[in-house]
C-alpha cells in the first residue's frame, strides 16, 4: 500500500529546488510494454504486482520497501512503462521511486514524435529496495510521453513518477521567433487618419461643386 508519509522526504531531497512548477504527470496514462512485465525473476518473496495507473497517482511506498511490494515490476530488458500526459509540457525535473542497483533510462516523446533521451537514473545507493531518484534535468525538454527501461540486475521495479514543469498551450516550440503581426495603431494616429479622411472628402466635394459652377 502506497503511502503519503513518505511526500515529506520527497519535499526533503528536493527542498532546494523551486517547487513553482506542477507535476504535469499527475494521474498520466501508464502503459506497459515487453513480455517481463509482473516477473519477480526467480524472487520467492513479493506481492502481486500494483495497478499500472497508481505509477501517477502523486503518492509514494515507504523507503526501503522490498522491490516488488506494492510496485509495479518487472524483468528484462526488453519491457518497461510508457506514461502519457494529458498535454505537451516544458519539463525541467524528474521524480522517480524506484528499486536500487539499476539504471532507469527515463526518453521522452517530442512534439515530433520522436523518442529523445531526457536522463538515466543510477539508483546504486542505499537504502536497498525501494528509494526516491532524480532531480533537475539538465536542460528542460517539451514532452507529450515518458517512457522508463532498465539495465541491472533484471529486478526492476517503479512505484512513482512525477514530472515538474508547466503546459505548453501552443505549438510553438519555447524560444523559436514569432512573426509580429500587423502593428495596431495608436488613438492618436487613428484620430489623425480620420481628421485627414475627413479634409480629404470636403475638398473632394468642394472641387466637385466647383466644377458644377463653372459649367
Amino acid at each position: 500500500m502506497k503511502m503519503t508519509t513518505a511526500a515529506a522526504m520527497a519535499a526533503m531531497l528536493f527542498s532546494c529546488y523551486a517547487h513553482a512548477d506542477d507535476n504535469v504527470a499527475y494521474l498520466a496514462d501508464v502503459d506497459s510494454f515487453g513480455d517481463g512485465m509482473g516477473d519477480s525473476a526467480g524472487a520467492t518473496l513479493g506481492g502481486g504486482i500494483a495497478r499500472i495507473d497508481s505509477v501517477t497517482d502523486g503518492e509514494f511506498n515507504p523507503i526501503g520497501q522490498q522491490w516488488n511490494f506494492g510496485s509495479v515490476y518487472w524483468s528484462g530488458g526488453d519491457a518497461g512503462l510508457t506514461i502519457t500526459l494529458a498535454h505537451a509540457a516544458s519539463v525541467n525535473r524528474l521524480v522517480l521511486e524506484a528499486d536500487n542497483g539499476d539504471d532507469y533510462r527515463i526518453e521522452f516523446l517530442d512534439r515530433a514524435n520522436v523518442w529523445q533521451s531526457a536522463t538515466t537514473v543510477n539508483t546504486d545507493r542505499s537504502p536497498t529496495g525501494q528509494n526516491l531518484f532524480g532531480g533537475p534535468l539538465l536542460t528542460p525538454v517539451v514532452a507529450k510521453a515518458f517512457r522508463i527501461t532498465a539495465k541491472g540486475d533484471n529486478h526492476y521495479s517503479v512505484a512513482e513518477f512525477q514530472a515538474y514543469g508547466e503546459l505548453v498551450v501552443d505549438d510553438t516550440p519555447p524560444g523559436d521567433p514569432v512573426e509580429p503581426g500587423s502593428p495596431v495603431p495608436e488613438p492618436s494616429t487613428l484620430l489623425m487618419m480620420a481628421v485627414g479622411l475627413a479634409l480629404l472628402a470636403a475638398r473632394r466635394a468642394q472641387l466637385g461643386y466647383l466644377a458644377i459652377a463653372r459649367r
